[in-house]
């Protein structure tokens, strides 16, 4: 049986702000560092021998593996495949810059819509890329018997990628966005298809 871990990285100056990053290549803060180092133990615990781990070519992704599989001597791979969404012109704009410039774009954002904006990369190719991405990676795990893979992506790539895998709406928030340094996990059943088992695991419990 092989297992999809979908890890986001850990948070980065510009998730403090609230400023979209998208493609742009921001590193991780202090707090992203820490955040990783506290989700290696848990992590660690839910997986087998020898995990395929594949990070997004983005820096922030790629520290974010390093910390969780720090000292293991578990290769890290890189695939560009499971980078964040390209943003356009919105990368590196607050929403409040993003609701002034952009009014009706951002208000179809918000309602889960898709904005139409220049360079915005679209759910549908952003799913294509990401799914062809798991379906070679999870062919090598399968090849060796199966076993554990492990994608340290981004919050916009891992909701499209759960989405797309598991046949929910990728409009909306039919899946809600996993948090900085937090997981999910897909299963993969005999018919080749996917189920989702664990969702955005050491996020802060929603108080009501």
């Amino acid at each position: 049986m092989t297992r999809l871990h979908i890890v986001r990285h850990g948070q980065t100056d510009w998730n403090l702000q609230n400023r979209l990053q998208g493609s742009t290549d921001i590193p991780l803060n202090d707090t992203g560092r820490a955040q990783a180092a506290a989700a290696s133990s848990g992590l660690l615990t839910q997986l087998g021998e020898a995990p395929t781990v594949v990070a997004s070519h983005l820096s922030r992704a790629i520290e974010t593996a390093e910390i969780l599989f720090a000292g293991l001597g578990v290769p890290i791979h890189k695939d560009p495949r499971i980078g964040e969404r390209s943003y356009g012109v919105w990368e590196g704009l607050e929403a409040d810059l993003r609701q002034v410039h952009h009014p009706e774009d951002y208000d179809r954002w918000k309602a889960g819509l898709e904005p139409r904006i220049e360079g915005y990369e679209t759910h549908a190719e952003l799913a294509e890329r990401a799914v062809a991405a798991t379906e070679e990676w999870a062919a090598r795990v399968d090849v060796a018997g199966g076993g554990d893979l492990v994608f340290v992506s981004h919050g916009s790539t891992g909701r499209m990628l759960i989405a797309t895998l598991i046949g929910a709406p990728v409009t909306g928030r039919a899946v809600g966005t996993l948090e900085n340094a937090c997981w999910s996990r897909l299963v993969r059943s005999g018919d080749g298809g996917w189920s989702l088992d664990r969702h955005n695991v050491g996020a802060e419990p929603v108080r009501a």
